[in-house]
């Protein structure tokens, strides 16, 4: 974006090049759960039309944090901005949406009273109601607009969650365990959601165990171990910095996991 500015009466001056503000800005996140860090001294950024992804195993604090940017727990050091603003303030709630690791409750709605529902409190825009039926056929899930939730699998519960999120057209859009739960062809139809997300000017954060996953998906990816980040930067980079061919390799070189994958290969040769 360009701003001009002028004096009063003067000529104008010189275009001045301004950035525009990403819409999370991470620093120094600390969560701590009694004598556990679940997050410590994370520093974090995702700009405006790139996906993100924290990749790591259980417990490493991925979740912590995505709950930790919506204002769900309580940092106990650090700051969260996004788009400019301080998070866990209603603010800052407004300009998120998000697709939770376990959709639950509300089963008692049908997938369109939901969808209803989150456009009431989210005071979505009038193209909410087109977007989340285009995304109801991409999913395959046009024909269950009068389901109730309670009646869905678990895979087709997420997929309304994805509907919801990526239907109210937030500047930032966080994402828990992206790929739980969802068939193949759900899988490739989300992966393609998430893109299009971005190329329309949105920050994607996507919390994910699925390395292949975030290998497609993710310009740029945090590896998280035990509350902090071990790694950083765009696959390609992290590829390269590791001499590894695929994502999995980085985990493998920066999360320590290449002996325990020797001893697993030692224990099942003497099976």
């Amino acid at each position: 974006m360009t701003v001009v500015r002028r004096e009063v009466g003067g000529p104008p001056a010189a275009a001045v090049r301004v950035r525009p503000v990403a819409p999370l800005v991470v620093r120094g996140l600390r969560v701590v759960y009694g004598p556990v860090a679940a997050v410590d001294g994370l520093d974090l950024t995702v700009e405006a039309g790139s996906v993100v992804g924290l990749v790591g195993p259980n417990g490493c604090g991925k979740t912590t944090t995505l709950r930790a940017v919506l204002g769900l727990v309580e940092p106990d050091a650090g700051t969260i901005d996004v788009q400019g603003v301080r998070g866990g303030t209603l603010r800052a709630r407004s300009l998120v949406a998000s697709v939770p690791d376990e959709p639950t409750g509300l089963d008692e709605l049908s997938v369109g009273e939901l969808l209803q529902l989150t456009a009431v409190l989210w005071r979505a825009e009038r193209d909410f109601a087109r977007r989340a039926k285009l995304l109801l056929g991409a999913f395959g899930l046009r024909e269950r607009t009068r389901s109730q939730l309670v009646s869905l699998s678990h895979g087709q519960r997420r997929l309304v969650s994805v509907v919801a999120a990526v239907a109210l057209d937030r500047p930032l859009l966080l994402i828990d365990e992206a790929t739980a739960a969802l068939d193949p062809e759900a899988v490739i139809a989300f992966r393609e959601v998430v893109r299009v997300a971005a190329e329309r000017g949105a920050g994607v954060l996507v919390a994910t165990q699925d390395l292949h996953f975030a290998e497609l998906v993710c310009d740029r990816v945090t590896l998280l171990s035990a509350g902090g980040a071990v790694a950083e930067g765009a696959i390609a980079e992290l590829r390269r910095r590791y001499s590894a061919a695929t994502l999995e390799g980085v985990f493998v070189a920066t999360l320590g996991g290449s002996g325990r994958l020797r001893e697993l290969r030692d224990a099942l040769d003497a099976l």
